[in-house]
């Protein structure tokens, strides 16, 4: 494993794209995505016959059937994975958990204000894209809520600012190309902002969650794109609507597998990164060092 420090690109509006951030055997990395993506899709659906069709279906836990195609397109997550205690998968994920928060810094650093938008982090979940799999455009703190409809029980979204994405595996131009590690198309497209990215293992990319960072992942054509997602984010936690966040130093032990985390040393951290460049506080506007803890 090897966090290769490199330095930002900065494609526009935010979105920030640090090539070849990181290095690990890929290919272990992706049998390891593909079980645990496998294992929760398989803990919420059943395949079965739908009884009015007789044709092959998905059952949910609910009870509802589904058309293979429709499940197919949507993303599959390895949402519990901080959960996974086998030591080969807590070491992969304290990696990225650190590689992440390393870049997060140069990302402050490009965007200092995004310091006061950032309380804890939620820690990155797999995402799998089977061929023809794709995500619409939408942006990241999206809840759908509307009058007098529904009032949203997970609100989770709306508290994240700033999205973190690695990419796994890489998209490559042709079939004939694809060497079972890779696949086609399935590009990160930012909708306002008319950037389009094209995953390569190994890249980390950074945006702003809220709707100038919306995006879509457009449909993969053959083989499966996988990568790691995950947010920071900042608001009161709020039990009544799903949001509860682990504070490390206090539960230390529960915040090894929460999924929502503090962040307690994040402006200590990032005075340290700003000193080792030779900056100052007359360096970064919207940003006063202070006294760090």
């Amino acid at each position: 494993m090897q966090n290769n420090n490199v330095e930002a690109q900065h494609l526009g509006g935010g979105v920030v794209l640090f090539k070849n951030a990181l290095k690990w055997d890929w290919d272990k990395v992706i049998d390891l995505a593909e079980e645990i993506c496998a294992r929760e899709h398989s803990s919420m659906y059943t395949e079965s016959v739908d009884p009015e069709t007789g044709e092959f279906a998905y059952l949910n836990r609910s009870g509802f059937y589904f058309r293979p195609e429709s499940v197919d397109e949507m993303p599959r997550r390895g949402s519990r994975i901080h959960q996974d205690d086998r030591p080969e998968v807590v070491e992969f994920l304290t990696f990225l958990e650190e590689a992440r928060d390393s870049y997060l810094m140069k990302y402050m650093e490009m965007f200092p204000i995004a310091f006061k938008t950032i309380w804890w982090k939620i820690k990155g979940h797999i995402v799998s894209y089977k061929p023809g799999g794709y995500l619409g455009p939408h942006s990241d703190t999206s809840s759908d809520w509307a009058y007098g409809v529904h009032e949203p029980k997970d609100q989770l979204a709306t508290r994240t600012t700033v999205a973190s994405l690695i990419y796994f595996n890489s998209s490559v131009d042709t079939e004939k190309e694809l060497d079972g590690s890779n696949f086609t198309a399935g590009h990160h497209y930012f909708n306002y902002l008319d950037i389009l990215v094209k995953p390569e293992r190994g890249d980390l990319l950074m945006f702003p969650s809220n709707y100038m960072g919306a995006h879509e992942v457009q449909p993969v054509g053959a083989g499966i794109r996988y990568s790691y997602l995950g947010w920071y984010s900042h608001g009161t936690p709020n039990p009544a609507v799903s949001e509860s966040v682990t504070d490390p130093l206090t539960e230390p032990e529960l915040a090894k597998i929460a999924t929502n985390v503090y962040m307690p040393y994040l402006k200590r951290d990032f005075v340290a990164h700003l000193k080792s460049k030779g900056m100052t506080s007359v360096d970064i506007p919207g940003f006063t060092f202070g006294d760090e803890q």
